[in-house]
């Protein structure tokens, strides 16, 4: 007999366009259904299905579920994060793309890994985001919740800016360079990479791990 799990209701969210989403994305559905849970997905992966159906924005997803399972790379999972973070959802990610820094699992790893984690035997990796708002005059022109980075550049890369940094209203310095990246401890590790950085120092967990 299978536990009840300790979610009810898990959306899915994929990757756009990723060619193997449709020989994944039908069975991984069934499963899900098969043990109780109630199962959204958004347009991408909805996508994927063998009949036409139609898929929730990853807004209406994150607003009707209680944990998002990622189907992508990072760059999937960095935007199924600015939803949930909000909304205090847990993310599991499955890594189909090229890039993992930071999705735990492999396909071959899905269902293991969904066993485990609806079992509640699972752990949580918290990560620190950034809030971000873009302001022009009083007015707020965006605002986002980032777990990699904001970059701050001209429209045209490789053009020198001159560039203030305060913080909390105290001056820091004046550069001249052709952008400035703000960090978290989670963004950083890809910037040590690229500079020549050891890859041990590269997290190996994800928003859900295992113990």
């Amino acid at each position: 007999m299978q536990p009840a799990p300790i979610f009810k209701t898990i959306g899915v969210v994929s990757r756009p366009r990723r060619s193997n989403l449709s020989a994944v994305v039908p069975e991984l559905l069934e499963w899900l259904e098969s043990r109780g849970l109630r199962v959204l997905y958004d347009e991408e992966t909805a996508s994927a299905l063998p009949k036409p159906s139609k898929g929730l924005t990853r807004e209406q997803l994150a607003d009707q579920t209680e944990i998002l399972l990622v189907l992508g790379g990072d760059g999937t999972l960095l935007a199924a994060g600015r939803f949930a973070a909000s909304r205090c959802i847990p993310v599991l990610p499955i890594n189909m793309g090229s890039l993992g820094f930071l999705t735990s699992f492999t396909v071959d790893e899905l269902y293991p890994a969904l066993e485990e984690t609806l079992a509640g035997r699972s752990s949580m990796s918290q990560r620190v985001m950034i809030q971000v708002e873009h302001l022009r005059g009083a007015t707020v022109l965006d605002q986002q919740h980032v777990l990699n980075d904001a970059v701050v550049n001209k429209s045209a890369l490789a053009r020198m800016i001159e560039l203030e940094l305060s913080i909390d209203g105290d001056f820091v310095c004046r550069y001249r360079a052709d952008g400035l990246v703000l960090s978290t401890p989670t963004g950083s590790t890809a910037y040590s990479l690229s500079a020549g950085g050891l890859e041990r120092y590269r997290p190996r967990c994800g928003p859900l791990q295992r113990r």
